[in-house]
């Protein structure tokens, strides 16, 4: 672990880095191109770490020296261990310590280290616990929607889609965004009570299209997934930059599939235009699928739905899957190893240790 630890946040910083520079060199990037670049720097920031931890690290093509005290001796090579036995066995030159010597004095800071990473993680982990209970606190008042135009939405949508069972339509007058809730059997679409009085039919029927995009591309789970993710690597503030811009995709896409499926492609403009003047503070921060968090993105949401020369629909999900995972495979082999400060190539060790043993032999003789 205390190897793996620092080559994460190496190896994190790289992918996530690498991800925003090439985003903002096309700033007009699909957001279904978007959210898959995210996903594969998140993905690779936990898989090349594992890699190289169990690889040696002379066969990375590149190598990031850190000081040994953090990295600790784990990629100790084979000559170095052999070379502090034989320093052990002889005499050493005043003032010289040992790796032995430095090591034991690392199990201690790198113990409570480890400590304070596993309380701090598992505090923001209850709290995103907390968050979960106080919205379903919050809409303890929901009740199935008894409106007729809803039913028929939900139902027509239902049978273009084929979810199996269909989400569940409840209402609630204490919020101010619908919300995608639970996964598999448990889905529910919770819409506020005023969504029923204040939108048209066809722009209602583009907010259950957005909300039943959500349930078909699974958002409920992949959000709580990057909740973890960002609970338990705190320490990485990429982490959360690739959380924020993955949610702004994912609902850029709902957007589109719910556009997708009228004959009116502007409802869903109208629809969130509306939404906007309902969305409160706690929206802002809503642990579930939200289709409204921040009045500024709805604006731009509106303004990007209403451009008639931008096309809805985005490249197949095979061939986005099958680049995924060749860049993903691929990734190990472009990430640095990340190594002790003092080590150097088994070449320039050879050559040290050669000009250092007549020294050491006329130390052992004095």
């Amino acid at each position: 672990m205390t190897v793996w630890l620092p080559t994460f946040l190496v190896h994190s910083t790289l992918w996530c880095a690498t991800a925003w520079l090439f985003l903002r060199a096309f700033p007009k990037a699909h957001a279904r191109l978007r959210e898959t670049i995210w996903h594969i720097a998140l993905a690779a920031s936990l898989i090349t770490p594992t890699v190289h931890t169990v690889a040696s690290p002379d066969t990375a093509l590149w190598r990031v020296p850190i000081p040994s005290a953090i990295v600790g001796r784990e990629h100790a090579t084979e000559g170095e261990h052999d070379r502090e036995k034989e320093t052990a066995s002889g005499a050493l030159p005043p003032g010289e310590r040992t790796h032995g010597e430095e090591d034991a004095a690392n199990p201690s800071w790198q113990a409570a280290a480890g400590i304070l990473w596993i309380a701090l993680a598992g505090g923001l982990l209850a709290l995103y616990v907390l968050r979960l209970e106080k919205l379903r606190r919050s809409l303890h008042d929901r009740q199935p929607v008894a409106d007729p135009r809803a039913s028929c939405a939900l139902a027509e949508l239902g049978r273009k889609v084929a979810l199996d069972p269909p989400p569940r339509l409840t209402e609630s007058h204490n919020l101010g965004s619908p919300v995608a809730l639970g996964a598999g059997t448990r889905r529910e679409i919770c819409v506020p009570v005023r969504a029923l009085h204040e939108l048209d039919e066809d722009e209602f029927r583009a907010l259950i299209g957005h909300e039943i995009a959500h349930h078909l591309r699974r958002d409920t789970i992949r959000l709580a997934i990057l909740n973890v993710l960002q609970a338990v690597f705190f320490f990485q503030p990429l982490f959360r930059l690739a959380a924020r811009e993955v949610r702004l995709a994912a609902e850029e896409l709902c957007d589109d599939w719910a556009a997708s499926q009228f004959a009116d492609r502007l409802a869903m403009a109208s629809c969130l235009a509306e939404v906007a003047r309902w969305v409160a503070r706690p929206d802002r921060r809503s642990p579930v699928p939200c289709i409204g968090r921040r009045r500024s993105r709805l604006e731009l949401r509106v303004r990007r739905l209403m451009d008639e020369h931008r096309a809805l629909r985005a490249q197949s999900r095979p061939l986005s899957r099958l680049g995924a995972v060749g860049l993903l495979m691929l990734a190990p082999l472009f990430a640095p190893a990340v190594v002790p400060g003092s080590e150097v190539s088994h070449d320039d060790r050879r050559a040290v240790e050669s000009a250092l043993t007549p020294e050491h032999d006329r130390l052992r003789e004095h």
